[in-house]
């Protein structure tokens, strides 16, 4: 055997019987291997040697019943499937107080406060290896050369089972703790801590405890089943969580207090026992794309004049409020989220201030509530399907600009006593109350806003405040525009748009002071179609290819309403629609009779078309063209929602910059998914554009998932379509004439430029000015020259 292997046997005569005897006569690097056995000894590693079990790991056991198993006082040593016990409740299993200790698939197990303890100038390399105490720690490191632990075990451990304290330094990768009395991790002192692709479960006290000046960077740490917090974060230092989740939390699972303002990124708290996440005691630091859901109680709240800021929040499924701030918190929030909580949506009371930015709350009991000297500022501001009302204000100031409501179960907005309420350009649409209403002592100011199609009043004024109501539209509700109960001079209501109210407007000086009566509970029924709509497509010239698309179609969502009406599953269809083809081909007149014909087979509420383009998605400001997607799409709800020139919004025409049009686009995906059941969508365009417009989402084109070609028309169809304002006009086109308009509609260019039907219609308005100054200059003309087009009125060079 070479001299650098020195045998440990428990057998007489084949080497060392013990193995600290082995390392004091070994050279330095010699590898010592040890048989099986059990070594009731202590044993101290002097030099550079490599320990290493035989027959592999657990074959070996070095058990210390007084005193340190393995003590570590040379520059570096190694130790391979080896177990270490210690019984000794005063001392540690392993000890590393200078040098580097490589442990590998070693099992160790402590009886006092620590199992390993790095201190001093020691470092320790832990890989695979198992750690157990029943009664203290697993590893404890002070040292700031501290070490590395890569895929280990910690079980069954009677206090916390990583604990970094005092200046000690330690990485940590792919480990696993089940099981711990105490913390998961606990940093202290001025303990630093570098954690990746960690699991911690059945943890007593916090899964991660962060304290006094502490730092730690983790990255996809998970913790779970826990009996209480999943991360307190109170510490000074530097704190970050990367990705990191908790599920299964009994209290908080992110706790945050005593000034500490950690980074979070792509974390996820789910099933929480108190709070999803709390920011207390003056805390801060940035929340950035989180996630908060299923929780028991509150799922964000914000108290103790803490400042955070959350960006891309997502909060789901509270037992309580959303989202709560009060004591004087003043956090700010950017693309928040808020949907499904029993409780408010968002709740700010008790002197709690903020700003907000860009907000959805869909569901829910109340919206937002603004209440007891809270003042809030929000811009942006969605909210769906409230249970009462949309937003509430008492006793609190609320600022609330480019915001939509729509759905709510009570009034849209209701401002109560010592409220303060302003509102700009500001949308409500169907509220089952009014759509805004001002309560005894409240004031305030409406500017730019709409309230529409709601259940009571448009604007309800109930105060003797200052109220000022400007440059509204208040239309289709089942009762007044505007409606002033308290005469007297304090209410202003300048440029108001005013129709389709089922009751008179009442403001001003000399009102009638009677209450609203309630609003009927039935909605007024939709009035029926004039005419055949897919009649009226038939009588269209030309499109022969579409029309049989459409009527494919059509026939598609019948048989799927009459087997949904027998009972039966309807059938996949092809809801959303691309049609792609050249300017004035018909696209949005066999739009809006598609609609039509949707709303006869009740598929659609409404069947109304919605026309928009570029400018009416796109805002100019950053966040407001979520808004303005949004608002517009709203109006499209029960109808057809028709985008012209789609393709731009991927393309970054309309002088706003790609980004914003991406926005829209995003926007639209999801609320096409939101509402599939209640809209039809067509995006319209230049056939090759509209390719890049359905590849600008992953989600576009499986929701367009039919394109209908719209061709050109032929020199003969626009002959007809000239030959039919003819007959609409009372103009007759003699048969030169029309054999003259073939030719030039077969020589004009089919290119970027030319208008189909537009241009049909152009040929036809040219030629009648031109036959009015033809006639103009003759002496004498006969009534059926008055109605004759010739061919001298056709202009070839225009």
């Amino acid at each position: 055997m070479s001299q650098n292997v020195v045998m440990v046997t428990q057998t007489p005569g084949q080497g060392y019987r013990r193995i600290g005897e082995a390392v004091a006569g070994a050279p330095e690097g010699a590898l010592i291997v040890v048989a099986p056995g059990r070594y009731i000894e202590n044993v101290t590693v002097s030099k550079p040697v490599t320990i290493t079990a035989e027959h592999g790991a657990g074959t070996v056991v070095i058990i210390a019943k007084a005193g340190v198993a393995v003590t570590m006082t040379a520059a570096s040593a190694a130790l391979t499937g080896i177990t270490a016990v210690s019984t000794d409740a005063d001392n540690p299993a392993v000890l590393v107080t200078q040098g580097q200790l490589s442990l590998t698939e070693c099992s160790l197990e402590g009886a006092g406060w620590s199992t390993i303890y790095a201190s001093g100038e020691g470092t320790v390399l832990m890989r695979g290896c198992e750690v157990r105490n029943y009664t203290g720690a697993g590893v404890v490191v002070t040292s700031p050369q501290g070490g590395v632990l890569e895929s280990c075990r910690f079980a069954e451990i009677g206090t916390s089972a990583v604990v970094v304290a005092d200046d000690g330094t330690l990485v940590i990768r792919a480990c696993t703790v089940s099981g711990a009395a105490g913390n998961g991790i606990c940093l202290n002192g001025r303990g630093r801590l570098t954690v990746e692709d960690t699991t911690i479960s059945g943890t007593s006290k916090p899964a991660v405890a962060v304290e006094q000046q502490a730092m730690i960077a983790a990255k996809r740490l998970y913790a779970s089943d826990l009996t209480g917090i999943g991360f307190y974060l109170a510490s000074s230092g530097e704190v970050t969580l990367e990705e990191c989740t908790v599920e299964r939390a009994g209290a908080e699972g992110v706790f945050v207090a005593e000034g500490c303002k950690p980074v979070l990124r792509g974390c996820r708290v789910q099933t929480a026992g108190s709070r999803g996440v709390h920011f207390s005691a003056r805390s801060g630091g940035t929340v950035t794309r989180c996630d908060v859901s299923g929780v028991t109680g509150i799922g964000v709240n914000v108290t103790e004049r803490a400042a955070p800021e959350f960006h891309h929040l997502s909060i789901s499924g509270c037992s309580g409020s959303g989202l709560k701030v009060s004591d004087a918190a003043d956090p700010f929030f950017r693309r928040l989220h808020v949907r499904g909580s029993d409780g408010v949506g968002i709740e700010i009371e008790d002197g709690g201030r903020g700003l907000m930015e860009n907000v959805e709350i869909d569901g829910g009991g109340v919206g937002l509530r603004v209440v007891a000297g809270s003042r809030l500022v929000v811009n942006g501001l969605s909210i769906r399907n409230t249970a009462n009302a949309g937003v509430e204000v008492a006793e609190a100031t609320l600022s609330l600009a480019d915001s939509a409501l729509e759905g709510t179960g009570g009034d849209g907005v209701h401002a109560g006593t010592g409220a303060t309420l302003s509102l700009l350009r500001c949308r409500v649409h169907s509220s089952a109350g009014a759509g805004c209403r001002f309560g005894e002592g409240s004031s305030g100011t409406v500017t730019e806003s709409e309230f529409s199609s709601g259940k009571s009043d448009g604007i309800v004024l109930e105060t003797g405040e200052s109220v000022r109501v400007a440059s509204c539209t208040v239309r289709d509700n089942h009762g007044s525009g505007v409606r002033q109960l308290r005469p007297g001079t304090a209410i202003e209501v300048l440029d108001l748009i005013t129709s389709g109210n089922l009751k008179p407007d009442a403001y001003g000086t000399s009102v009638s002071v009677e209450a609203a009566e309630p609003a009927p509970s039935i909605a007024p029924e939709r009035p029926r179609l004039a005419g055949d709509p897919l009649e009226e497509m038939q009588k269209l010239v030309g499109l022969a290819g579409v029309k049989r698309e459409v009527t494919s179609l059509i026939n598609i969502n019948k048989m799927a309403k009459r087997r949904q009406d027998a009972g039966l599953s309807a059938p996949p269809m092809a809801r959303h629609l691309v049609f792609a083809g050249a300017p004035g081909t018909g696209k949005t007149t066999v739009a809006r009779l598609y609609g039509q014909v949707l709303a006869q087979l009740g598929v659609l509420r409404e069947g109304h078309l919605i026309e928009v383009a570029r400018a009416d998605l796109v805002a100019q400001i950053i966040g407001g063209t979520a808004i303005k997607t949004t608002e517009a799409f709203n109006t499209a709800l029960g109808g057809v929602l028709f985008i012209d020139e789609a393709y731009t919004l991927s393309s970054g025409q309309g002088g706003s910059g790609p980004d914003f049009g991406r926005e829209a686009i995003d926007t639209l995906v999801k609320l096409m998914e939101d509402h599939r059941e209640d809209v039809v969508v067509i995006a319209a365009g230049y056939s090759n554009e509209m390719q890049d417009f359905l590849s600008a989402n992953p989600g576009m084109e499986s929701r367009f998932s039919r394109t209908i070609e719209f061709a050109n028309y032929t020199a003969d169809e626009l002959v007809t379509i000239v030959r039919s304002q003819c007959a609409k006009h009372d103009y007759h086109l003699e048969d030169e004439a029309a054999a003259a308009l073939f030719e030039h509609f077969e020589r004009i260019p089919k290119d970027g430029t030319f208008g189909n039907g537009r241009t049909a219609r152009r040929v036809f308005e040219r030629m009648t000015d031109r036959q009015a100054s033809r006639l103009a200059e003759s002496p004498s003309m006969s009534p059926a020259d008055l109605t004759l087009l010739t061919a001298e009125d056709l202009d070839t060079s225009a």
